[in-house]
């Protein structure tokens, strides 16, 4: 699935098919055309582009609306852009269509042409391409020769899809030209052959020139659609053998702003949708036997040799799901494959087994292979790795998705298993994914599901740091720091230090404590992957320069670093914006900041004191946290910001918004005041945490006892 799934939602596009674009071209003009991974011709003919005239259900261009088309500073004017859709028999017929003018010398790139479709899905079939110059037109559209290439454009990413791409340079383009060009995309997915669906987005920007969208379908066909609230499309007439909906937009303003701090099912703008699927279940229904098949073993598979070793270790089924997701992370290794149909259809787990490597779709059939085997409970989950919110609002469609992974039962709770990571270790060391909503695949069919978000237990990262001083205000103190990170983004840094060698991981490390801790001049830096915390640390130690401050009379104060909280933004939207609406979090975020500060003896008549509010409070969403004591000369204090819920109401906004001036943001201090004689230091305190604490434990000084 991976990235043939990804959804690539810009202006003017059919946002789940493979692009045909006219290089250059804004945003804000939507002028990109559409393919579909189908096809309705041999293979002989799918790696050529064809040229033909248009069918007979396609329309000619749609009209301006004004002989003089509007003034614009944009490199390029759009004239038209039209797409028209036809969902019949021969599968999802995508025919677009645009003529722009070159306004400016930076819109010549607009003469540099590509066509890009899968050859085992689709076939790209070329009705015009014609030059207009000084009032005199030229015909390219039997001349123009395109170079096909099989370009595999995210090979750094393990991506093969296939994709084929054919390029023309345009000959003679000046600006003042205008250039038309009309392609098709015959479609027909070889996985789900019957399915008849897109989505398509109009125009998010101001633009010129006419933009018209028409799908349309043989009449009595069964068929959905429905449009963000901010369209309104026609049907199209009747008496003929269609069904269907056009609109059509002239020199379009921009759509409204999304409301600001909302979440993001109500950022979208000129969203049309259409399919052929009754329901969610309906689809997940269809996909199921394509997982069923492919999970289940060879009668020889030698994956059962496997199966017995792990049933042999462990009888306890989450150590069991924890040895059965390590062989999938560890010994297949990640290229997404999508070419020859593969872009829905998941390899079967023997022959991800035996090549060793696998896309999302393969280590997800071969882990519910194993876990089959292994008599735990496991389906496959469709989900969108940037967050799936409001996809229970949205038609079927299989562009709303770009990853799978495993949802299995054990001990009576749900965890979602991804093969495609590495370095999962134990199943309570994993961190709840921010993803909000997915599609089991089930025989009977299911509907989106609403995934958990609980409250964070593990934080992301624990920044430790050890400031010994004890030598005295005048001399550098002696510096360490440990950050602790897990998630994605420790998986990103493991992955890239241990793919360097040890000189430019270190050279690297170095760079990230200079930008981190800019005060300190490290001699030393190292990193390890702790396996059995699910964890990367990074340390490093040196010297530091204390900035303490004169108070006067022999007296000095230093401001702990990782000790003080910046308050909350404010939340507010415009007034023309729904003040009803929620506020999107930045769940599941969660950070803990530990401090050590080693003093030295205070100065004459004078005894050591701090400045740092216990803090213990939820406040939109958030959890603050803070303690600190000073015992003897050894000051300590840990903090965390730890986000409870993936978004707050407007009422909790609001009580935000009101508490905001009471937040506590002063920075917590250590600093020397004068003794009083008879009266004892307050400089006894139980600390909150010591010297051996475990910041990679489950259960930390990071939050509330």
């Amino acid at each position: 699935m991976g990235g043939a799934w990804r959804a690539a939602w810009g202006n003017g596009v059919n946002i789940s098919r493979g692009l045909v674009i006219a290089a250059g071209l804004s945003t804000a003009s939507a002028m990109v055309l559409a393919a579909s991974p189908a096809c309705a011709a041999a293979r002989s003919t799918t790696r050529e582009v064809i040229v033909a005239d248009p069918a007979p259900w396609v329309l000619p261009p749609p009209q301006p609306a004004t002989a003089t088309p509007p003034a614009t500073d944009a490199a390029l004017a759009a004239i038209y852009s039209d797409t028209q859709y036809m969902a019949g028999p021969d599968g999802l017929q995508v025919y677009n269509a645009m003529r722009y003018r070159i306004v400016k010398p930076q819109g010549l790139a607009a003469g540099n042409l590509t066509l890009t479709w899968s050859p085992d899905a689709g076939r790209m079939v070329l009705h015009r391409l014609r030059v207009f110059h000084a009032g005199a037109m030229r015909d390219l559209t039997h001349t123009a020769t395109f170079s096909v290439m099989q370009r595999e454009q995210n090979l750094e990413l393990a991506t093969l899809d296939g994709r084929l791409t054919a390029a023309y340079q345009i000959p003679g383009l000046e600006v003042g030209d205008e250039v038309e060009l009309a392609t098709t995309l015959t479609a027909r997915d070889p996985t789900l052959s019957d399915a008849r669906g897109d989505l398509y987005i109009m125009p998010q920007a101001s633009a010129t020139g006419t933009f018209r969208l028409r799908v349309s379908w043989p009449q009595g066909q069964a068929m959905r659609w429905q449009t963000t609230p901010d369209l309104a499309p026609t049907p199209l007439p009747g008496g003929g053998k269609l069904d269907g909906i056009a609109l059509e937009l002239h020199d379009p303003d921009p759509p409204a702003d999304v409301p600001q701090g909302a979440p993001a099912r109500y950022g979208l703008r000129r969203l049309v949708e259409f399919t052929n699927y009754a329901s969610w279940p309906d689809f997940s229904r269809r996909l199921f036997p394509l997982y069923d098949k492919a999970a289940r073993l060879a009668a020889n598979s030698p994956l059962k040799a496997e199966v017995a070793r792990i049933a042999a270790a462990s009888p306890d089924p989450a150590r069991r799901a924890e040895a059965a997701l390590r062989l999938v992370e560890e010994q297949v290794r990640y290229v997404y494959v999508g070419m020859d149909g593969a872009n829905l259809t998941p390899a079967d787990a023997d022959t991800t087994w035996q090549r060793r490597y696998g896309d999302c779709k393969g280590k997800t059939a071969l882990l519910l292979a194993l876990l089959r085997e292994l008599d735990i409970e496991a389906q496959p989950l469709l989900i969108q790795t940037k967050g799936g919110d409001g996809l229970a609002d949205r038609l079927p469609n299989a562009a709303l998705f770009d990853h799978v992974v495993v949802r299995a039962t054990i001990a009576g709770k749900p965890m979602l298993l991804d093969g495609t990571r590495l370095g999962d270790r134990s199943l309570a060391m994993i961190l709840p994914p921010p993803w909000r909503q997915g599609l089991p695949i089930t025989a009977e069919g299911a509907p989106i599901l609403s995934l958990p978000t609980p409250p964070p237990v593990l934080p992301r990262m624990v920044a430790v740091l050890d400031i010994d001083a004890s030598a005295g205000l005048s001399a550098r103190a002696k510096v360490r720091a440990r950050h602790i990170l897990r998630g994605d983004e420790a998986l990103v840094i493991r992955s890239y230090l241990s793919s360097l060698p040890a000189v430019d991981a270190e050279r690297a490390l170095r760079k990230y404590w200079e930008a981190q801790e800019n005060w300190l001049v490290a001699d030393k830096v190292s990193w390890e992957a702790d396996e059995a915390h699910g964890a990367v640390v990074l340390s490093a130690q040196g010297l530091g320069d204390m900035d303490w401050e004169d108070m006067g009379d022999g007296a000095h104060r230093y401001y702990l670093p990782g000790a003080g909280f910046s308050p909350p933004d404010r939340l507010r939207r415009r007034a023309d914006q729904d003040q009803t609406l929620p506020y999107a979090t930045d769940y599941p975020a969660f950070r803990c900041w530990a401090t050590t500060v080693r003093l030295p003896a205070p100065a004459t008549a004078h005894d050591w004191t701090y400045y740092a509010k216990p803090v213990d409070r939820s406040l939109g969403g958030v959890a603050y946290w803070r303690k600190a004591g000073l015992t003897g000369t050894v000051m300590r204090t840990v903090m965390s910001r730890r986000v409870l819920l993936p978004e707050i109401s407007a009422a909790q906004a609001a009580e935000l918004n009101r508490q905001i001036p009471k937040f506590d943001n002063d920075m917590s201090s250590v600093f020397e005041q004068t003794a009083v004689k008879g009266v004892a230091p307050a400089n006894h305190d139980a600390a909150p945490f010591a010297d051996d604490t475990d910041w990679l434990a489950a259960k930390t000084p990071c939050t509330a006892p």
